[in-house]
């Protein structure tokens, strides 16, 4: 795999891609003056990130019952400092209530709209904030091997132009990194993009952040299931989650694995290393949610 080696600071990240809030979504100057006619999304993919949720997206925006966004991520709930920018900043991303009633008129059905943004998972405040504004949220949520995340993660930190060192290095580092963050000149004070994008191993662990969920959204609207689920029997578990979000079930999705990384495989001894770590974060995870995964 190519590493960038340009713009590197003492632990081997650059600092510019690191910190750059990527605030390129923007539209045009006639959808943010129509932000308050705009539709709120109905359903909610919180992650993982590298846990599917590109593939689960591109899945149900092909059904007819699913209305776009603008794109898939928003990265609103999630992001302190987007969400402090309000609701009708974050509403500009969606369709017209009015191209909502001619779908729905058309179709003679409901029609929904998703916001897949997977920052959301991992902020505490997340699942209120949705509930405020979408009170009969559904929420949907793929969770991967942790430790097989973690590499697919790296591997994508590393084509974006974020990390410059090995893995194994990058772990030795990570703690360290994300913990000095705050510290960095261009770094927002109000959400920790070190953690989101160089923290491989940190966002592995599942188990508090899938209790706050649990313990915050309504138990029939919130649906989790694994990745490796979905990859393995995707036409079933996409019934499931049809059904879950009051959709009917189409036989017409072309189900494809998308924004998959590289093909470099991790070191044996530290795929070992990272199983052994998570393991009590798992066993946790699976008491919470009163069933396993084969991880």
């Amino acid at each position: 795999m190519k590493i960038q080696n340009q713009m590197l600071n003492e632990l081997f990240y650059n600092e510019s891609l690191v910190f750059n809030k990527h605030d390129a979504l923007v539209a045009s100057a006639f959808v943010r003056a129509t932000s308050f006619l705009r539709i709120n999304p109905d359903i909610f993919i919180i992650g993982v990130q590298k846990g599917g949720t590109t593939s689960l997206y591109d899945n149900l925006v092909q059904h007819p019952q699913i209305i776009s966004s603008k794109a898939k991520e928003m990265f609103f709930y999630g992001n302190n400092t987007r969400f402090a920018k309000g609701v009708l900043y974050y509403k500009q991303f969606f369709a017209t209530k009015l191209y909502k009633a001619a779908r729905q008129n058309k179709l003679k059905l409901p029609a929904y709209s998703v916001d897949a943004s997977t920052d959301t998972f991992e902020n505490i405040y997340a699942p209120q904030r949705i509930l405020s504004n979408h009170k009969n949220a559904k929420v949907i949520l793929l969770l991967r091997n942790p430790a097989d995340r973690a590499f697919s993660h790296y591997k994508f930190s590393v084509k974006k132009g974020f990390e410059s060192t090995d893995f194994e290095k990058a772990l030795e580092l990570e703690e360290k990194r994300i913990n000095t963050a705050d510290k960095k000149e261009i770094a927002d004070k109000n959400h920790n993009y070190a953690f989101y994008r160089l923290g491989y191993r940190s966002r592995g662990i599942y188990c508090d952040s899938v209790a706050n969920w649990i313990n915050s959204i309504p138990k029939n609207n919130i649906y989790i299931n694994s990745s490796e689920n979905y990859f393995e029997n995707p036409e079933k578990v996409f019934g499931e989650i049809c059904e879950f979000a009051g959709i009917k079930n189409s036989n017409k999705i072309i189900f494809n694995k998308l924004n998959e990384g590289s093909s470099e495989k991790m070191k044996p001894e530290t795929f070992d290393s990272l199983n052994k770590f998570y393991k009590p974060y798992n066993e946790k995870l699976f008491k919470i949610l009163g069933k396993k995964f084969n991880w």
